[in-house]
């Protein structure tokens, strides 16, 4: 039996003439979605960093903020939310260390939100 073929969509990367078959970016140009470069570019967690030492130190972090948002907008506006990540006020990226007092408890919301301004920044940073 003959089924059609999903029409092939431009990537989303301004200016890029590549084309896919899911809606969004081509692989050149998937970090674009959020920011960060592929995974298989960023290594496994363990290389990047996140391996069992951290799984303890952000459950240390979680449990210390008492699983609500810590993050600066939460904290500002005075809003109480549950949280599941962990998050470094000084990203990483930017010299931001695995220490108690630069990781705080924050919610998936405001996770996304701060690393998109991050992702920002480091594109930024990276055409200069």
């Amino acid at each position: 039996m003959w089924m059609a073929r999903r029409t092939m969509l431009p990537c989303r990367h301004r200016g890029c003439a590549a084309l896919v078959r899911t809606p969004g970016y081509c692989e050149k140009h998937a970090g674009d979605a959020v920011g960060w470069k592929p995974d298989r570019e960023r290594g496994n967690r363990h290389q990047r960093g996140y391996g069992s030492d951290w799984s303890r130190l952000r459950l240390l972090i979680l449990k210390r903020d008492r699983y609500l948002c810590r993050c600066e907008e939460c904290k500002r506006i005075g809003r109480v939310v549950p949280a599941t990540e962990v998050d470094h006020r000084k990203p990483k990226a930017e010299g931001g260390a695995d220490e108690p007092h630069n990781l705080c408890a924050v919610n998936v919301e405001c996770h996304k939100r701060k690393t998109a301004k991050e992702s920002g920044r480091a594109r930024a940073r990276a055409k200069r």
